[in-house]
C-alpha cells in the first residue's frame, strides 16, 4: 500500500516498519496526517477530497475530533505501529488484483548480484511452489548457481513457435529443484523468450527471469509480460542517472545492493541487500543457497513473492 505521510520522522518510521511504501501524494492510496503537528494539519487541506486519510493526534485533542464528528475509526491517538497500521489497512481502497506469476529481476546496470538473487529466490520459492527460473542472458550463470544443465537457447529457437509444456521438460533441467530454462552460449531472441515465458506460466506457479541490465532491448521488451520488476542498484551517480532515466513503477521493488541505504539517489527502495561476503563466498564453495545477513533479506523477499504468488 501506497501511504503520503504528513508528519515527522515517528510516523514515516511507522508506516515503514509496518512494510507500506512511502509516496508522494499523486501516486499514494491513503494519506496519514500527524495533527500534532499544526504545519503538517495545514497542509493536510491540499490532499485531493476523496483521498482516505487517517490522522494522529494527541490524547488532549480526542474530545475536539470528536466534537467535528470525525469518525474514530480515522483518528488514532499513537504513532506506534501496532496503532495506525490496522486503521490504514482499513482504509486501503480495495482492488481485484491478479497473482504474481512472472517476476523480472534485472540490474541497472551489470554487476548488482541479480543472478544471484534469481538462484536465492528460486530455490526459496521451490519449496513450496513450482518455479521456473529463466536465464535470458545466455551466460550459464544461472544454471551454474543451481546446479542444472539445460538445453541451449539455439535449441529452443527452432521450436518456439509450438512450444508446449512438454517441451520445457525437455529442454530444461528440473533435477535440482526449479526448472531451469535457458543454457549458454547465446542470449535468447525476444520471440523464443516471449514464448518461453508463455508456456512457464501455464507449467509452473512462479516464473523468475534472469535479464539483462535495465537499458537492454530485451528486457525493456520483457517489462510488458512482468507482473513485476525487481530492479537492483548501486547507490552511485552511475545507477542514479539510469533510475532516474527510467524511475521504478508501482509494481517495481528497487533492491540497493550491497547496501544498508533505504534509498538509491532520490529513490526509496523497498529492501537493501547487506554486502555480506562470507555467506557469498561460503555459498560459492558449496554452489548452494546464500545464508547470513544476506540470506535473511532473500527468505523475506522470497515469503513476500510465495504471497504475491498464492493470492488473488
Amino acid at each position: 500500500m501506497r501511504v503520503a505521510v504528513l508528519g515527522g520522522d515517528d510516523v514515516r518510521a511507522a508506516v515503514l516498519a509496518l512494510g507500506f511504501e512511502v509516496a508522494e501524494v499523486e501516486r499514494a492510496q491513503v494519506a496519514i496526517v500527524d495533527a500534532r503537528d499544526r504545519a503538517q494539519l495545514a497542509s493536510a487541506s491540499a490532499l485531493p477530497h476523496a483521498m482516505p486519510r487517517l490522522t494522529v493526534i494527541s490524547p488532549d485533542d480526542a474530545p475536539f475530533f470528536a466534537a467535528l464528528g470525525i469518525d474514530g475509526a480515522r483518528v488514532v491517538s499513537s504513532a506506534e505501529p501496532a496503532r495506525i497500521g490496522p486503521a490504514l489497512v482499513a482504509l486501503a481502497p480495495t482492488a481485484a488484483r491478479g497473482a504474481t506469476r512472472v517476476v523480472l529481476v534485472a540490474g541497472v546496470r551489470g554487476g548488482v548480484g541479480r543472478t544471484l538473487l534469481v538462484a536465492n529466490l528460486a530455490r526459496r520459492i521451490a519449496k513450496r511452489l513450482r518455479v521456473c527460473a529463466i536465464d535470458a542472458t545466455g551466460s550459464g550463470a544461472l544454471a551454474w548457481w543451481l546446479g542444472a544443465s539445460p538445453k541451449p537457447w539455439t535449441e529452443i529457437e527452432a521450436i518456439a513457435a509450438e512450444l508446449t509444456p512438454e517441451h520445457l521438460a525437455v529442454v530444461g533441467d528440473a533435477e535440482s529443484g526449479p526448472r531451469v530454462i535457458g543454457g549458454p552460449p547465446t542470449a535468447p531472441s525476444a520471440s523464443s523468450l516471449d514464448a518461453v515465458v508463455r508456456v512457464a506460466c501455464v507449467a509452473d506457479d512462479v516464473v523468475l527471469i534472469d535479464a539483462p541490465p535495465s537499458p537492454d532491448a530485451l528486457t525493456r521488451a520483457l517489462a510488458a509480460r512482468a507482473d513485476r520488476r525487481l530492479i537492483l542498484a548501486y547507490d552511485d551517480p552511475w545507477s542514479a542517472l539510469l533510475l532516474d532515466a527510467d524511475p521504478p513503477q508501482e509494481r517495481d521493488w528497487l533492491l540497493a545492493s550491497q547496501s544498508k541505504s533505504a534509498r538509491v539517489a532520490r529513490h526509496e527502495t523497498f529492501r537493501a541487500l547487506p554486502r555480506d561476503e562470507a555467506a557469498v563466498s561460503s555459498a560459492v564453495s558449496a554452489r548452494s543457497t546464500v545464508g547470513g545477513a544476506l540470506g535473511r533479506v532473500y527468505d523475506e523477499i522470497a515469503e513476500l513473492i510465495t504471497i504475491d504468488a498464492t493470492e488473488a
